[in-house]
């Protein structure tokens, strides 16, 4: 029998947790995935945001944007992120230049640690994923004549994808953290490779669709452990105070 008593974690987008239950199951890996302009980096954020206002810090590591980039585009919803920052109750920090996925560990167990982080937003999971094949530690047992030969030999990318997502959870796990790992959504896929979804507790999808001259909206909840899930698409406005769920 599922039992549906995890203790929850407040996703910070009104609406949102009623449909699932009142929040995310706690230390549960979710896959946010969607297309450009769904409102990802927003709703992550948010998430992050609403934790450190609740007693609950957050990090927020980012391979693509500068920190002070995303603090200005939470401004205009009236989240001053750079305040929280100040108060030690979040930090967004920008990954350059890693050579292996140690180096990511070891980057953000440190700031776990100085924050006594309980939530985490890897932004994006689908750089991981690109990088996953140069990292050593995700090669290591393949023959290193054929690595350096970049010959068809290597792993397949499916093979890397796999082992890092076993590393990256059993790793997210023993920190004790509740984590959105934001994917590009890749046709009927959820991931690039379509791996991260068979892998995490939990997926939401975030939409997008052009109707005449307007853009709509939606989210869907896919699956959730622990989670009794009613299921639908529903509407999701970006308001002046961020993002929140609709038809409810």
């Amino acid at each position: 029998m599922v039992s549906f008593l995890a203790e929850r974690v407040k996703s910070g987008i009104p609406g949102l947790d009623k449909l699932i239950g009142g929040g995310y199951p706690r230390d549960s890996v979710i896959l946010l995935s969607g297309g450009p302009g769904t409102g990802k980096t927003t709703f992550a954020l948010q998430y992050i945001y609403y934790g450190a206002k609740h007693n609950e810090p957050g990090l927020y590591v980012t391979f693509e944007q500068e920190p002070e980039h995303l603090k200005s585009s939470m401004k205009q919803f009236g989240m001053d992120l750079d305040k929280l920052e100040k108060q030690k109750k979040l930090a967004i920090v920008r990954i350059k230049n890693v050579r292996d996925l140690t180096e990511i560990m070891k980057i953000i167990k440190t700031n776990v640690k100085k924050l006594k982080a309980k939530r985490l937003v890897i932004d994006s999971f689908s750089s991981m994923e690109i990088f996953a094949s140069t990292f050593r530690s995700m090669i290591k047992d393949f023959p290193t004549g054929v690595i350096e030969r970049r010959i068809p030999l290597l792993p397949p990318p499916q093979a890397v994808i796999r082992r890092l997502m076993y590393k990256m959870i059993q790793f997210f796990k023993e920190l004790h953290l509740t984590v959105l790992l934001i994917s590009e959504s890749n046709g009927e896929e959820y991931s690039r490779y379509g791996i991260a979804e068979f892998v995490c507790d939990g997926i939401i999808k975030l939409e997008a669709t052009v109707i005449g001259k307007s853009l709509q909206r939606s989210i869907v909840v896919i699956k959730l452990r622990e989670t009794k899930i009613d299921g639908g698409r529903y509407g999701v406005d970006i308001t002046e105070k961020g993002i929140k769920v609709l038809n409810l």
